[in-house]
């Protein structure tokens, strides 16, 4: 795969001092051109969240964080903007966008993700042709969980088919596969033209554990590879180890390069509107 035109649609900004000028550091050493860049704005202090030897840093960069860095670095930076369902408002969706976010990650809700409450938001997203990436699956436990009250089961893949069903024409992207509830996530993106999924997450974490053959067994529809879009979701300094990965997976897989544009830029250009890549 020639990763001159690799878009990561799915990053986070850490709070690390410089952080923002050592992952494009590491975009350029890993031939990644456009970073999908998003601030979850968990917690006050920089407390470092980790998992075994997955060591994410400080999730305290928020919004207005990354609209810093996307101005900073407009060709190479797109913001998407963290709504926090169960406290904002469509109203916020029309603020990101008009600061230019042009897509939206949520996680973390106070009710299921299907809850009428939040109809109103994915609607206005719908209208503006932002993109929402869903945290699916198990979600990192933090210091703050009690006081959020975060549920991993209010992230189920299953609850966006709702979502999609409403409005079809929203692109939806299902982070992590909805590990561990794969058979959810595949089967989502399967039947339903607007949602797709990624593989994101470390090279120590879930993606490894599951074979060749297990992956053929998920997506084992007519172009079902097509519906992956490529993202990494780790810090700056791994992203090359898990671009190389995700890159060894699909040769085993032996996915023809027409396939393998799509997951690694294509869609994202599709998604975002993006003509070309600079």
């Amino acid at each position: 795969m020639d990763n001159k035109n690799v878009i990561d649609f799915h990053h986070h900004l850490l709070g690390e001092e410089n952080y923002v000028d050592t992952l494009i550091r590491k975009m350029d050493e890993t031939g990644i051109s456009i970073t999908c860049l998003s601030g979850l704005g968990i917690g006050k202090g920089h407390y470092e969240y980790s998992l075994d030897k997955f060591n994410l840093g400080s999730l305290s960069p928020d919004n207005d964080d990354v609209l810093v860095a996307i101005n900073k670095h407009p060709k190479r930076l797109i913001g998407f903007g963290v709504i926090n369902l169960g406290k904002d408002n469509p109203e916020k969706v029309r603020h990101l966008y008009d600061l230019g976010f042009k897509g939206l990650k949520v996680t973390r809700p106070l009710k299921n993700y299907n809850d009428d409450e939040y109809l109103s938001i994915y609607n206005e997203a719908n209208k503006l042709g932002m993109p929402v990436l869903f945290h699916t699956g198990m979600v990192l436990f933090t210091p703050y969980d009690a006081e959020d009250d975060v549920c991993t089961d209010r992230m189920r893949p299953m609850l966006v088919d709702r979502i999609a069903r409403r409005f079809p024409k929203l692109k939806i992207i299902i982070a992590h596969l909805g590990v561990p509830w794969f058979e959810e996530a595949t089967i989502l993106a399967r039947f339903h033209e607007n949602i797709f999924v990624d593989l994101t997450g470390a090279s120590l974490g879930w993606r490894n554990r599951l074979s060749p053959n297990d992956y053929q067994k998920l997506f084992f529809w007519e172009n079902a590879f097509k519906k992956i879009v490529f993202g990494t979701d780790v810090h700056a300094d791994q992203i090359n180890d898990v671009y190389h990965d995700q890159v060894r997976l699909f040769d085993l897989l032996n996915l023809n390069e027409e396939t393998q544009s799509a997951i690694f830029s294509g869609n994202a250009v599709q998604f975002l509107n993006l003509h070309k890549i600079k």
